[in-house]
């Protein structure tokens, strides 16, 4: 099963963890990675050695916003660039931790949300990079079997 109730299902979620896990050692980046359902919920993590210690927030916070935000971090990034007033005002009215930081990538299931991924602990960049690769294989897991 791809989807559990609201989102990925556990299994899934910690393959998700392990891919981008595999693309962070790769960059020889330690780093923490979220999964998160549809609510926000963390479902899955994990956090390699030396990952710096606000990773371990960082990274469901990033899909968090993903989901409450409905695109990756790195579109509400750039978003907020041109319109900070409305973007810190997400931060401080959330009842939830949501970071403006380039990682979180949502899960799509179709046209339905179902979840989001997010890398913390390395560049901007970095992060993005470790995320797509838990989304390379969700597109994998999402196509229907022949």
């Amino acid at each position: 099963m791809i989807i559990g109730r609201g989102g990925p299902s556990l299994a899934l979620a910690e393959r998700l963890v392990a891919a981008a896990i595999t693309a962070a050692k790769r960059l020889d980046v330690p780093m923490a990675v979220a999964v998160c359902d549809s609510g926000g919920h963390l479902v899955a993590f994990g956090r390699m050695d030396d990952a710096p210690l606000l990773a371990v927030q960082t990274a469901p916070a990033k899909a968090r916003t993903a989901v409450y935000l409905r695109r990756p971090t790195a579109a509400t990034v750039e978003l907020a660039k041109s319109n900070p007033e409305v973007y810190g005002s997400f931060m401080t009215a959330s009842p939830d931790f949501v970071v403006l930081s380039m990682g979180g990538e949502p899960l799509w299931d179709g046209r339905d949300l179902v979840g989001a991924v997010a890398a913390a602990g390395g560049t901007g960049a970095q992060d993005v990079e470790v995320a797509a690769a838990a989304l390379r294989l969700w597109a994998e897991a999402a196509r229907p079997s022949a």
